[in-house]
């Protein structure tokens, strides 16, 4: 262990395999007889950093907008000073990361509110006078799969030239997306079609609601919610249009002479398109009586003429 040799007034001790306990001040004493001198060295001993837990590589998992915490010990002599890294550069210039370090050697990296962007591969990296080490960890940023919390209504009546709005409520983490479909077409909006989608803390809700509601406004509507966590889908709400039938126009008195035509006219509106029928005193009026009756579905315009009035 300790080897002492002399050469030429030189006198060297050697220590093999220097460890801890031969850390200390060391005295050298010459003396000739006749006076004595002495000298001291002091002998320290350094140790390159070493990894001490968990173990060399790990992975970890956190879910998005959760905070998660980084960490590894080092040993070493003399203490060895910690850097972190992300994907081999230096860590982003966020407030939201924090490093601290304890007396035995933990360094703990601290993220808070965890983002997609945080995914990746994190090293902490000790380095001291004798050496350097280095540990690894892959960080994993998962989602909360979304929640049906209120589904669709099965089936919804809608009135024809009126409005109408479908919703559902839903959480997750990030907020879910949604794409509404009717049958199989996705909606987007436009000066017909509204979406709109949470955006106060607290709120879950999503709506769909379509202005001026027509016939082909009719079908099976679903929604899709989605985000990195996962995708639900919703049941399916059926919507009917009607309108209770109602005159547009409204068929005016006419004044003419015997054996004059009269024509009266009227504008309908309804769904399902109403069945317009004139009546004389109460009688429906028909062909056999000579009258001539017109109805133009898609508009709505009815007409009675009544040739050589009598």
């Amino acid at each position: 262990k300790h080897k002492i040799e002399s050469k030429q007034n030189v006198y060297t001790l050697t220590i093999n395999k220097c460890d801890h306990p031969d850390v200390g001040t060391y005295r050298v004493l010459v003396d000739n007889g006749i006076d004595h001198t002495e000298q001291t060295a002091k002998l320290h001993v350094g140790v390159k950093p070493k990894v001490e837990a968990p173990k060399p590589a790990n992975d970890q998992t956190c879910v998005i907008e959760q905070d998660t915490q980084i960490s590894w010990k080092f040993s070493g002599i003399e203490k060895p000073e910690v850097t972190w890294l992300f994907n081999g550069q230096p860590l982003p210039t966020d407030d939201r990361f924090h490093v601290t370090e304890s007396e035995d050697g933990i360094s703990t990296l601290s993220i808070h509110k965890a983002q997609l962007a945080d995914k990746g591969t994190y090293t902490a990296k000790a380095t001291n006078a004798v050496g350097e080490a280095e540990a690894k960890t892959t960080l994993n940023i998962a989602g909360i799969k979304p929640t049906l919390t209120n589904d669709l209504d099965a089936t919804l009546q809608a009135t024809k030239g009126e409005s109408m709005t479908i919703k559902l409520s839903a959480t997750g983490t990030p907020r879910p997306d949604i794409v509404w479909t009717r049958g199989n077409d996705e909606l987007a909006p436009n000066d017909r079609i509204q979406v709109t989608v949470p955006t106060a803390e607290g709120d879950d809700t999503y709506t769909l609601t379509i202005l001026n509601v027509q016939p082909e406004d009719q079908g099976d509507y679903s929604a899709k919610i989605s985000n990195v966590g996962g995708t639900v889908k919703s049941k399916k709400c059926k919507v009917a249009v009607s309108k209770t039938p109602e005159f547009v126009t409204k068929p005016t008195t006419q004044e003419v002479k015997q054996s004059e035509t009269a024509v009266f006219e009227a504008k309908v509106d309804g769904y399902p398109i109403p069945k317009v029928i004139w009546l004389l005193n109460g009688k429906p009026l028909t062909p056999k009586d000579g009258a001539q009756v017109e109805m133009n579905a898609p508009t709505g315009d009815a007409k009675l003429t009544i040739p050589k009035v009598d």
